[in-house]
């Protein structure tokens, strides 16, 4: 399974006219930028492919983090969670496998331009889909964001949410799993240094090295 669209399709496939059809939101314009950030799009898809993760609930916990919020509890994720994954199983999930499969078949009853056409329509489905789980979510939880709090403390909040995330979905999480944390906090927070992230993802790296995602 990929990472649903645009969260992984090509970076820059996005075009004005898809942006300017979705109601404008702090948590959506945040998304699009940090899965534009280096290694972001592998970590997510890693994290989606081995641990079932929705890349909306990703960046969600790094949106609560980065914006000074305070860090989710269990319970309140899988409230959260409850929502979201209905959202998933019956609407988006659908779309991408519909997408998928007219990108990966043939459709010799069709002309392949139609098929081509057909393919692009139920991507912006698709993407529909993904904003209106992410303004979802921004209602379900958006405490008052704190963007003067220390960057330390927020950067915690952010892998700590993640931790959450884990502990939801059952995952004792692993070096890959960390280095795919590693990344996404890393660019949540560039002016971060690596060895500061390492060790609060629970990575061990010697000081000044540069974080991988892979």
């Amino acid at each position: 399974m990929r990472a649903v669209y645009p969260f992984g399709r090509p970076k820059g496939s996005i075009t004005l006219r898809n942006m300017s059809d979705f109601l404008p939101h702090p948590f959506w314009n945040f998304s699009l930028e940090l899965y534009a950030g280096e290694g972001v799009a592998e970590a997510c898809l890693d994290l989606q492919e081995r641990r079932g993760c929705d890349v909306n609930i990703l960046l969600f916990c790094c949106w609560l983090g980065a914006s000074g919020r305070s860090t989710l509890t269990a319970e309140r994720l899988r409230v959260i969670l409850k929502a979201s994954d209905l959202w998933q199983a019956e609407i988006v999930r659908p779309l991408r496998e519909v997408r998928k499969r007219l990108k990966d078949q043939p459709w010799i009853a069709a002309l392949p331009e139609t098929v081509d056409a057909t393919r692009r329509r139920v991507a912006d489905a698709e993407l529909a889909a993904e904003h209106a789980e992410q303004l979802k979510l921004a209602a379900l939880h958006a405490p008052p964001a704190d963007r003067d709090r220390p960057l330390e403390k927020r950067l915690r909040t952010v892998v700590g949410n993640l931790g959450v995330y884990a502990v939801c979905l059952g995952v004792t999480p692993d070096d890959e799993d960390r280095r795919a944390v590693a990344a996404l906090v890393s660019a949540t927070f560039p002016e971060a240094a690596a060895d500061e992230i390492s060790t609060a993802v629970g990575l061990r790296s010697a000081p000044g090295t540069t974080i991988s995602s892979g």
